[in-house]
């Protein structure tokens, strides 16, 4: 059972981590929340906690073996030093705030992770198991293919990496895209428009090169097709969303005949929420992944998967230096 300690106690905190933190009650125990105003809504009650406003006091009180940060990305510095300073692992939400990752880099002295969760949605997890499996053989190249906007979809395509790396040599440039006004079939017009494009191509230290495209307008420009997250290996490739919902075209060489084959995507739900992920390989392999929790959205499944392994488990998936790594891919020419 372990014991966490909970910054925070607004909207994130109440709508989004609680419902997960509920579905976990069995393997970790709320021992203390932070709050200014040391108050806490009725949401809160089935914790049974402590309410603080100190931190420094409610870890000294309640010794916490992990402390959970819910409070806004943009003032998390603010309360950095303070975390640091105590030397007890905690996990904050993504910022992109260069100097919170670099001065945790610097100064952290106990596992601090950061909670991606955009290369941990269901689709992206049952991908990586692909991945792992063989199945589209090693991988050689990795794409952002307009998808996923900023340092999310960088590191949603480095995860596909079988083993972590760090960027070698990257290399890029901006151009501005427009597009004529057109009108629909059902005459409904649609004025001029302009988008900026960054594309990039660099390589990893392991040999995997890079491909990174992304706009100002994200999605939204017309007559573009379907944005992809793309992974190419030596017998194979996905093309795919990273939502369930999404377009999926994986394909996969059969050795053994020389023939490719479409895999085959089985998607099972209960109500709104996906349970169950699944393919049949060409050597009859089945590959599976299976969502354990009831009623969240995508984003909160990919939560619940980070708190599993680096809240239960203490294996901090991703750090800081995941995210400064993810950033250089995102913001820099």
């Amino acid at each position: 059972m372990k014991r966490v300690a909970f910054v925070g106690a607004g909207h994130r905190a109440k709508n989004y981590n609680l419902p997960i933190l509920k579905q976990m009650a069995n393997k970790i125990k709320i021992v203390g929340i932070t709050t200014k105003s040391g108050n806490i809504s009725a949401e809160f009650d089935f914790l049974e906690a402590p309410v603080f406003s100190s931190i420094t006091k409610m870890v000294f009180e309640t010794k916490p073996d992990i402390i959970i940060v819910a409070i806004k990305s943009s003032v998390v510095s603010s309360v950095l030093d303070e975390l640091l300073h105590l030397k007890v692992p905690f996990l904050i939400e993504t910022t992109d705030d260069f100097s919170v990752y670099d001065k945790i880099k610097q100064t952290a002295r106990a596992p601090v992770g950061v909670l991606e969760q955009w290369p941990h949605m269901p689709m992206e997890q049952f991908k990586k198991r692909l991945l792992t499996a063989g199945a589209i053989g090693d991988v050689v190249a990795v794409e952002n293919n307009f998808r996923t906007y900023d340092y999310h979809g960088a590191a949603q395509i480095r995860n596909y990496l079988p083993v972590k790396a760090t960027v070698a040599g990257l290399k890029g440039f901006v151009n501005t895209f427009k597009a004529e006004s057109y009108m629909e079939k059902d005459e409904t017009h649609h004025e001029c428009s302009s988008e900026m494009v960054r594309i990039k191509t660099g390589i990893f230290d392991n040999g995997v090169l890079l491909i990174y495209k992304f706009s100002d307008k994200h999605k939204n420009m017309p007559f573009r097709g379907n944005c992809t997250l793309n992974v190419y290996g030596t017998r194979g490739s996905i093309v795919s969303d990273c939502l369930v919902d999404g377009y999926c075209d994986i394909n996969v060489l059969d050795t053994s005949t020389r023939q490719t084959h479409n895999l085959k995507i089985n998607k099972e739900f209960e109500g709104n929420t996906i349970k169950k992920i699944s393919t049949k390989l060409p050597n009859g392999e089945q590959i599976v992944w299976k969502n354990n929790y009831k009623n969240l959205s995508e984003h909160q499944i990919a939560t619940a998967h980070l708190f599993e392994e680096m809240l239960y488990k203490n294996n901090f998936i991703y750090d800081a230096n995941d995210a400064i790594q993810d950033m250089i891919i995102a913001y820099s020419n």
